[in-house]
C-alpha cells in the first residue's frame, strides 16, 4: 500500500528509529494518503465463493476432492 518512494526515510534510517518510531512514522504516511484497510463489502459480497464437504458422498465431486478422500480412507 505504500510506495518505496513513502518508506524511503524509515528503511534509509531504521537503525535510528525504534519501533513505535517507525509504526508512528509509516502510520502518519498512512493516514496522510487516507489508505482504507477495510474490505470493501460489496466486493466480498460478489464473490463467487465454492465450498467442498468431505462429508458428501457424490459423483460431482472434483477430482482433487475425490483424492482428498482416499487419502483420508488410507488414514493419510
Amino acid at each position: 500500500m505504500l510506495t518505496d518512494a513513502d518508506k524511503a526515510d524509515v528503511l534509509q534510517n531504521k537503525e535510528k528509529y525504534t519501533y513505535d518510531e517507525i509504526k508512528a512514522k509509516l502510520s502518519v504516511i498512512c493516514f496522510d494518503k487516507k489508505i482504507n484497510f477495510t474490505v470493501d463489502e460489496k466486493e466480498t459480497a460478489t464473490e463467487n465463493i465454492v465450498t467442498y464437504t468431505l462429508e458428501e458422498t457424490t459423483d460431482n465431486l472434483p477430482e482433487w476432492v475425490k483424492a482428498v478422500k482416499e487419502q483420508e480412507k488410507l488414514g493419510y
